[in-house]
């Protein structure tokens, strides 16, 4: 098991496996981007740089870098509850979308 707030570094193309249950565990991107998919988690998911998924159930994770990145893996959520992570990482997507919406309405 992974060191908690232990920053690791994932190169491009490359793949990890987290087993077990890791329910609870947030896994943050510091740099780059990574694609995680997770069984009975219907679709996959990109975060980029800031942005992070919590693990909400039991079962493989698979966390792929898209570019060379950089990631860390909390501990639990006693931390923090796993549906306040979930909304806060989905800050910086509304956020980019909004951005899109305002420029193409001031164009």
């Amino acid at each position: 098991m992974m060191k908690t707030e232990e920053a690791h570094r994932l190169c491009r193309d490359e793949l990890i496996r987290l087993d077990g249950d890791d329910t609870g565990r947030i896994v943050s991107c510091r740099n780059g981007i990574l694609w995680l998919t997770q069984t009975g988690n219907p679709g996959d998911h990109l975060i980029r740089a800031g942005e992070a998924f919590a693990i909400d159930r039991p079962g493989v994770v698979l966390v792929s870098a898209l570019e060379d990145s950089l990631y860390t893996v909390s501990g639990s959520r006693r931390n923090f509850p796993v549906t306040a992570w979930l909304f806060l990482s989905a800050i910086p997507r509304m956020a980019r979308r909004f951005e899109a919406v305002k420029k193409s309405l001031l164009a």
